[in-house]
């Protein structure tokens, strides 16, 4: 047992670690909040004391910290210490100022565009509203009718019949999801989503004690033959998924495949949750599965994948026999969503100011991907030109974790696979790539290229 004379909260275990010891304890940080000994927030020791307690250079702690915090695990506070990042179910808060540090693909946000004049006057038209003091106030049913009104207008624009009724105003796509999950499973309850899926899921799969099963995926996305199968040995409660621009390899689910997973689902009796974020990023968008399985489907529309990120709203279409609990479920989670909020999005959505919005975000993912395609075209790619992020299979004989690693000694910062793999079986070594954070175009190519260099080992 390794000497505690300072009596330190926490020490890394650095058996059967091989490589670099700084490597070796930005490992063991990583394990450790894997498995819940460092919690979210947690304050690690001081990086003198630790060196001095494991007989190490204090640089070599100091080189450790810093890689931790690289790939997304601490955060520093000058005067206070190193921390924990707060996550839910191994989601990190965004990085801090993009134009300061590394090259983030991490966060899958909207790329930057200029758009704060437009939503400042739409935010002028809100304080100038004639009814702007009921926007302050607490709202019937958890939203002002009007609201709801334009919520399921947006909903509807999808190809989902959303009726104002039973269309809730959430506090962004995973509010919407976690709504949906508390809705239809009890602790213990199995729900079913594609083999890869959101941290987000996962983290609230965690939090209400659910078992996550996985759905096999292709380069076409979820293997309806494999949902069948396991429906069929497996007592779902739900399934969810993202078959728009699925987060995160990028797949577009076919129409045909649509149908037929509707098919299965309507055949075994169980209810969809369909997170369709992605949806406005396409000219075009294919009829969700939700759409064929009328008073069978949660559906989530939202904003702030193709607006900008602190739209945080997202509407949810429920299926009327389950709207009451929904709907407290929604008070129990956050009373409501902002109504000073939701004026400016139906504001944005009336006067056409959404889809100049939507065209911009949609010609800087094109131009975005445009370069992915050129830098890392002669790589296994999984992409589409409106996606927002993009899958990279890596080549043998790199393994993901040590790919993030070593992309993050040259300062991007990727996901690797273990973020998004649901059966931790699968052999899967790949990272997502996320184009909306870096804040230019210039950025963006500079990652690509240091990317496509570490994969030529140069």
């Amino acid at each position: 047992m390794t000497h505690n004379p300072y009596r330190l909260d926490w020490l890394p275990d650095l058996n059967g670690r091989t490589g670099d010891v700084y490597q070796a304890i930005a490992d063991a940080i990583a394990d450790d909040i894997a498995s819940g000994r460092l919690k979210p927030g947690a304050r690690l020791p001081p990086q003198r004391l630790l060196a001095y307690t494991l007989g190490l250079n204090p640089g070599t702690v100091n080189k450790a910290y810093r890689l931790a915090m690289r790939r997304g695990l601490l955060s520093g506070e000058v005067g206070r210490g190193s921390f924990v990042r707060g996550s839910a179910g191994g989601i990190s808060w965004p990085n801090e100022n993009p134009y300061a540090r590394a090259i983030d693909f991490c966060d899958n946000y909207p790329c930057a565009i200029k758009n704060a004049a437009l939503i400042g006057r739409q935010l002028d038209a809100v304080m100038k509203a004639p009814y702007f003091a009921e926007l302050l106030q607490y709202q019937q049913n958890s939203a002002w009718e009007g609201h709801r009104t334009a919520a399921a207008a947006w909903v509807s624009r999808f190809g989902v019949a959303a009726e104002p009724r039973t269309t809730l105003i959430c506090s962004g796509a995973l509010h919407a999801g976690f709504l949906s999950l508390m809705t239809l499973c009890r602790s213990g309850d199995t729900i079913l989503a594609e083999e890869f899926t959101s941290q987000a899921l996962k983290g609230a799969a965690q939090k209400l004690k659910l078992k996550l099963l996985g759905i096999k995926m292709d380069r076409q996305g979820l293997v309806p033959d494999h949902l069948e199968s396991l429906l069929k040995c497996n007592k779902a409660a739900a399934v969810y998924l993202v078959p728009t621009l699925h987060n995160p390899t990028a797949t577009l689910l076919s129409l045909s495949r649509r149908k037929a997973v509707a098919k299965i689902l309507e055949r075994h009796g169980v209810p969809l949750i369909e997170d369709d974020i992605f949806a406005p990023l396409l000219e075009d968008p294919l009829p969700p599965i939700a759409s064929f399985l009328p008073g069978a489907a949660f559906y989530i529309a939202g904003l702030s994948k193709a607006l900008a990120p602190t739209l945080r709203l997202a509407f949810l279409s429920v299926p009327e026999r389950f709207y009451q609990d929904a709907l407290a479920n929604l008070r129990i989670t956050s009373w409501l969503a902002s109504p000073l909020l939701m004026e400016l999005a139906a504001n944005l959505i009336a006067h056409g100011d959404a889809d100049k919005l939507i065209k911009d975000q949609r010609a800087e993912i094109k131009r975005r991907q445009g370069a992915a395609r050129d830098t890392l075209g002669d790589f296994d790619l999984s992409l589409h030109p409106n996606a927002p992020h993009l899958w990279l299979k890596l080549p043998a004989p790199w393994r993901a974790a040590q790919f993030k690693d070593d992309l993050a000694r040259r300062e991007v910062l990727v996901e690797a696979t273990d973020a998004f793999v649901v059966d931790r079986g699968n052999p899967t070594h790949a990272i997502r790539i996320c184009l909306g954070t870096p804040p230019t175009f210039e950025r963006v190519r500079e990652g690509l290229g240091i990317i496509r260099d570490t994969l030529a080992g140069a």
